[in-house]
């Protein structure tokens, strides 16, 4: 009994300090907005405290105070132009189905004896962007290091005999080429260039002519055939221009003059006299059988030439468009 006594009394202390509560709200929304005098702001309300302001939902505070301070780029100004940003272009020229036609000048390397100048011409169609086929002609002028103090003459003299010398006259063949790199570099960050690497393989025919040791032995002509593997790179100036840098190697037999040999000569009871049968020396027909007999009785060695090229290519015709993907 006790215990429902105490209960009913809690029960009933709560319902009177809510009603009381209520009857003060409703007590000061009726009043009206008019502040109070000073003495009376000063009293304690009464009846009990006012509850505590509800907290702010979590995170709320945080945001709006992350939302009212400063970031770093506050301060910066936006790039009204963008002069100074490259933009990487796509390929700047289309190949496929399209002809290079470059003039070409090369010289070789490796010939202590002889060195070739030759001038010539491709001629090349493009099957795709990288692969293409062509032709391949070039007209050498020999220059011949034979003065006193020229590595001819110098070899004579520490080898005690004066080597066989051949010169280049022509070179015909067919070339086939793959491109097996593309890329594009900035020049002094101010315009993007576009290159290209690539390999060739080409066979084909060429002509050699003997330089005789003694001047007065007459020349003979060597025709046989010639294989070429090289290397280059593609630089391009414009849309149907480029500059062409390439290195090769051309291999290929060459027949010298038996020169160790010195019984090939005009006697015509020597090595050769089965060509003067019939002939009288000093005529033309003589000295014709005096060649064809060295050059029977000549070494053929396989010869390699070492050459560095450039070349300038034009792409016919000189305009193409981009075809994208439907």
């Amino acid at each position: 009994m006790r215990r429902l006594a105490i209960g009913l009394c809690v029960w009933t202390a709560t319902a009177l300090t809510l009603s009381g509560t209520d009857r003060l709200a409703h007590a000061r929304e009726q009043q009206p907005a008019a502040s109070p005098p000073a003495a009376e702001a000063e009293k304690p309300a009464e009846g009990p405290p006012a509850e505590a302001p509800a907290a702010s939902p979590p995170g709320e505070g945080t945001t709006q105070e992350v939302s009212g301070a400063k970031t770093p780029t506050d301060g910066v100004q936006l790039k009204t132009r963008w002069d100074d940003i490259a933009v990487l272009p796509r390929r700047y020229i289309l190949k496929a189905r399209r002809v290079e036609l470059m003039p070409m000048y090369h010289f070789t390397l490796n010939n202590p004896l002889i060195r070739h100048h030759g001038i010539g011409g491709q001629l090349n169609y493009f099957l795709s962007e990288a692969l293409w086929l062509g032709v391949e002609g070039t007209g050498y002028l020999p220059q011949q290091q034979s003065g006193s103090d020229g590595t001819y003459f110098l070899t004579g003299a520490q080898d005690k005999v004066l080597p066989a010398v051949n010169k280049l006259v022509f070179s015909a063949l067919l070339d086939f080429g793959y491109v097996p790199a593309y890329g594009k570099f900035a020049l002094f960050n101010r315009a993007i260039v576009h290159w290209e690497g690539y390999i060739t393989l080409g066979v084909g025919a060429f002509m050699s002519e003997v330089i005789p040791v003694k001047r007065s032995d007459p020349a003979f002509q060597n025709i046989s055939a010639i294989v070429k593997v090289g290397v280059g790179s593609r630089l391009f100036l414009t849309k149907f221009m480029a500059l062409n840098a390439f290195l090769s190697m051309y291999g290929y037999p060459d027949t010298f003059e038996p020169v160790a040999n010195v019984s090939y000569n005009r006697d015509t009871t020597g090595a050769c006299k089965d060509y003067y049968t019939g002939k009288t020396a000093g005529t033309p027909e003589f000295e014709s059988a005096y060649a064809s007999c060295r050059k029977a009785n000549g070494n053929t060695t396989l010869s390699l030439d070492v050459v560095f090229g450039l070349g300038l290519s034009f792409y016919l015709p000189p305009k193409f468009e981009y075809k994208g993907p439907r």
